[in-house]
């Protein structure tokens, strides 16, 4: 890449977190700009660089993209994540949307009032949309969720599922195909160099809740302490 690529979002992971592992898997080199504060929040916004005023924002090959599901398309296209042909496309598009809504409860997590609550909601999920994971890799017939080379969605499947094993460790006891396709991404040259750099930040916890609030002015979930701390 001629220019540095950067990605700004919160001192966390949340919906940027696709991103990076899709940066990873290309070896793309980043640098991750956290927004930590209002004033860096306005700054950014200020800068005119954020397409609809919201983060993750990459700035990449001269652009600046905003809405995560495109920078993972994105990514995937010039890495070579998108399928075969336009069906294979398609299917990818049909897993992330899927996926997308499975990794929702992951990220809500950390927001929950106890971690009994959290894992259930998790588990909750899990049971809902693990057997159709399942029965779509089994039905491409190479333990792959589309055709026959890892794609977009085999990623940020293996994503979100790394999510929920924090929480659960011994979640994917009883789906060997998930299991495998995680098994498979994370040991990707690029995957695994990320997952064991300092640019992978730690399991959200109530610091990060606490950080988004912050720096969104808003509310703390109802069971923190002096919830309205940051409101102005």
């Amino acid at each position: 890449m001629a220019n540095e690529v950067k990605l700004h979002y919160f001192l966390g992971r949340g919906r940027a977190e696709t991103t990076r592992w899709m940066l990873a898997i290309n070896q793309i080199a980043f640098k991750n700009n956290p927004i930590t504060t209002p004033d860096d929040l306005c700054q950014l916004r200020n800068s005119g660089k954020l397409p609809f005023d919201q983060m993750p924002l990459l700035e990449i090959n001269g652009m600046n993209l905003s809405q995560s599901s495109g920078m993972i398309r994105y990514l995937a296209r010039i890495g070579g994540f998108y399928g075969e042909n336009d069906k294979e496309a398609l299917y990818c598009d049909m897993f992330a949307g899927a996926i997308n809504d499975f990794a929702e409860a992951s990220m809500q997590a950390s927001f929950q009032s106890s971690t009994e609550i959290a894992v259930k909601i998790l588990q909750e999920r899990f049971n809902k949309f693990a057997p159709k994971f399942e029965l779509r890799i089994k039905e491409n017939g190479n333990e792959l969720c589309v055709g026959n080379k890892i794609s977009f969605a085999d990623v940020i499947l293996s994503e979100a599922l790394s999510a929920y094993m924090e929480w659960i460790p011994d979640l994917l006891k009883n789906t060997p195909l998930l299991l495998s396709i995680h098994e498979k991404i994370v040991n990707e040259t690029g995957i695994k160099s990320y997952l064991n750099s300092e640019q992978r930040y730690p399991k959200p916890d109530e610091n990060y809740v606490i950080d988004v609030a912050r720096v969104l002015q808003r509310a703390l979930p109802a069971h923190m302490s002096d919830i309205n701390r940051f409101v102005n």
